[in-house]
């Protein structure tokens, strides 16, 4: 089974407010020089592509078409909504995993789920969690920081404890990205915005100790991870050299975490794949398209399989062998 994990889903609910002229949520759609976008606090996202408003019907058709067998959907990044009052976030998110809900209902062989919890109250974030669970989605995307906070923060610990107790599977995502004011010009705050946050995401969650506090927490990072592998090596320099990276005791150096964690295959050229590869193997790699969106793979499954370095065991790895395992998939 091929299953791409890291597929969004603009819900029907935004795009209906649209239709009569209001906002969801405060998200809005606007017109600019002829061509539609979504506006929110932190993000400008489109144009809108036909692709952004395919029913499921035709969902699934385009999955015939490139291979793909099952989609784990999930928000896309620009309804986190941390930056909402913790009741309209929370009213949002349950009508977005509601809809994820429902397209599991209809077609439950070819879509999963991950729900958007409001993070900026753990508490909340835990029961939507636990509720969504129960509805049967697999766990959460969540964004790479919480409004600006980074993921050491003790006060989030508990939403990971919990996320551990239910087996949940947690995917990072980055929205809303650091250096974004040096980043407006040339779609940089995507194509090196994007990659730096995860990066610090990834860092924070080992520095802070949340990997060694929660040996079973399933954590997956968008986008190969951004730049964390590729500059592991100088956080290892960091550790070994200053005090300010041994505040938290670890256990070991940054990089004897990273096969502890997972990650998808987006990285846009096949050296970056192999050195994914050769840094946390194969195990730890999992397919991953950012459907819907211009930046992601237009067919995943076909770009694994072209890739000249890989094995056919690994290809089935990533293909969909390792996110069975992970999610509990026949």
């Amino acid at each position: 089974m091929r299953i791409d994990i890291h597929c969004h889903l603009i819900p029907q609910k935004f795009w209906n407010a649209a239709s009569e002229g209001r906002d969801w949520y405060r998200a809005t759609l606007d017109e600019q020089s002829g061509r539609q976008f979504i506006m929110t606090r932190d993000r400008k996202a489109g144009p809108v592509e036909p692709n952004w408003t395919l029913t499921l019907d035709e969902r699934v058709a385009l999955m015939d078409s490139i291979g793909v067998d099952m989609q784990m959907l999930s928000t896309p990044p620009y309804f986190f909504n941390y930056h909402l009052p913790v009741d309209e976030a929370l009213a949002a998110s349950q009508e977005l995993n509601d809809e994820i809900a429902e397209a599991i209902a209809t077609y439950p062989n070819r879509f999963g789920g991950l729900a958007t919890v409001p993070m900026q109250d753990v508490d909340v974030a835990i029961k939507e969690l636990e509720r969504n669970m129960a509805n049967g989605l697999k766990g959460a995307e969540l964004c790479t920081h919480v409004d600006g906070r980074n993921y050491d923060d003790p006060e989030l610990l508990p939403f990971f404890e919990a996320a551990q107790d239910m087996g949940a599977f947690i995917l990072f995502h980055p929205h809303a990205p650091a250096a974004s004011d040096r980043t407006g010009s040339y779609y940089l705050a995507n194509a090196i915005g994007n990659p730096l946050e995860t990066a610090i995401a990834v860092a924070s969650l080992i520095f802070g100790g949340v990997v060694d506090k929660l040996p079973n927490l399933k954590l997956c990072f968008v986008h190969g991870g951004g730049y964390a592998c590729y500059g592991i090596g100088r956080m290892d320099r960091a550790y070994k050299v200053r005090d300010e990276g041994k505040v938290n005791d670890i256990q070991g150096v940054p990089s004897s975490y990273l096969r502890k964690l997972y990650f998808d295959c987006l990285t846009h050229s096949y050296p970056a794949l192999d050195y994914l590869l050769e840094t946390v193997t194969s195990d730890n790699v999992l397919l991953g398209s950012d459907f819907p969106f211009d930046m992601g793979f237009d067919s995943p499954a076909h770009w694994v399989l072209d890739a000249p370095n890989v094995s056919e065991s690994d290809k089935e790895k990533i293909l969909g062998g390792n996110a069975a395992g992970l999610l509990g998939l026949d």
